[in-house]
């Protein structure tokens, strides 16, 4: 049930972050929704349920956002791997690690997705692009704390859900 609660909000998120998201968003620089939902989301879960998931968000993102089908989800897949890595909590410091993910997660999708659009660039310096990024970066990290406190308890919730259906089903003798 928690998965399709969070399938509902990333579905609900990325249709917002195209449609009326940018018009009512005071600042030129938007953040990523989706891109900090589906990293908080993948520290929880499997690299394959990962993977499923950038996948069907990236094919959603192309198809509101007229980009070419598959651009997205291979920008999303880096992200994902990156997440898996992070899993494993070198530090044990809760917060601060994906808050460093999410920075680095949002470069590497952006770089990802720059080589992706690369005849769409035009002439826009980099020196520019750069900046935006990071900017974005930053935005994306003020977002990550409460989401993945909100992911955590989603996960915490499907977790034990699944262990309690695991013990019932387990033979005893």
């Amino acid at each position: 049930m928690s998965r399709v609660i969070y399938a509902l909000i990333m579905v609900f998120t990325a249709i917002a972050q195209a449609t009326f998201f940018p018009k009512i968003w005071p600042l030129e620089i938007q953040p990523d929704l989706t891109l900090v939902l589906l990293v908080v989301w993948c520290i929880h879960v499997s690299t394959a349920e990962g993977l499923t998931w950038a996948f069907g968000l990236g094919i959603l993102l192309d198809v509101l956002a007229l980009d070419p089908l598959g651009t997205n989800p291979l920008a999303l897949l880096p992200v994902v791997l990156l997440a898996a890595a992070f899993r494993k909590q070198v530090f044990r410091n809760r917060l601060l690690a994906p808050i460093a993910l999410m920075i680095v997660a949002t470069i590497v999708h952006a770089i990802v997705l720059l080589l992706l659009r690369s005849n769409a660039l035009g002439d826009t310096p980099l020196a520019t692009i750069a900046r935006l990024v990071l900017l974005q970066s930053l935005l994306n990290s003020i977002l990550v704390p409460p989401l993945a406190l909100f992911a955590g308890w989603l996960s915490g919730r499907s977790a034990a859900s699944s262990r309690t259906r695991r013990r019932a089903y387990t033979v005893r003798t």
